[in-house]
Parts: C-alpha cells; structure tokens; sequence
C-alpha cells in the first residue's frame, strides 16, 4: 500500500515539508556548492603539504583529521535543522562518513592488490 503523506504527515516520516516557493533548481546548486566546498577539505592537506615538501608524510594523517572534524560540524548543522540534539547528529554523520571511507579504502586496496604486480607501487604509476 502507498502511504499518503496526507495520512502519515511529513514529520512522522523524519522528513521536513518542502516550502510551496522553494525550487529544485536552486536546491540543486546549494548542494552542488555545498559538495565542492566541503569536498575539498580533504584534499587541503595535500594542497598545503605540497607548498612545504617536508611535511608530505604527514598529509594523509591531517586529511583525516580535517575530514572527521567536517563530516562532525556537518552532522551538527544537519541536527540543528532536523531539531536532533547536536553532539548526536554530529556523531551520526562522522559514523557514516567512518564507515564510507573505510569501505571505499578496502575497496581500492582489494582492487589495487588484484591488478598490480608485488613490485608495483600505485603512487608511483601515472
């Protein structure tokens, strides 16, 4: 059966109402901006380590760190929204994050390891 948001209500179902004047047009491109903005910060790291070539082992390290602190304030901003205590919602969305990233790693390493020989280093080939 369908369930009619006439019968359940919007905020049952944890989701907000979209406003009459809002356009999916103009929330489109807030999430785009909002993708590259917050997309980069973990590339940032890189960015700067790069400008000082002594620190480039530790850049991988201060990605993480500068993502956890982001997915935790975005989590927070998301809470504030969906009136979820803050430190909660925060800590939801650096789970998912945590869990998105590990996957995507081990997913990378499996397929790197299946495709390169035992001498082959990935960060080497272009």
């Amino acid at each position: 059966a369908v369930v009619s948001t006439q019968s359940t209500g919007y905020y049952e179902l944890g989701f907000m109402p979209l406003d009459e004047d809002e356009k999916p047009s103009k929330q489109g491109v807030v999430t785009f901006l909002s993708f590259c903005c917050f997309g980069l910060v973990p590339l940032l790291s890189y960015i700067l380590c790069e400008l000082i070539p002594s620190e480039r082992s530790i850049a991988f390290p201060i990605s993480c760190v500068f993502t956890a602190i982001t997915l935790f304030l975005l989590g927070m901003v998301k809470g504030r929204f969906a009136t979820e205590k803050l430190p909660v919602a925060g800590l939801k969305v650096l789970l998912m994050g945590a869990v998105a990233c590990a996957a995507s790693y081990l997913i990378g390493f499996i397929v790197s390891s299946l495709l390169l020989k035992d001498d082959e280093d990935p960060c080497t080939m272009v």
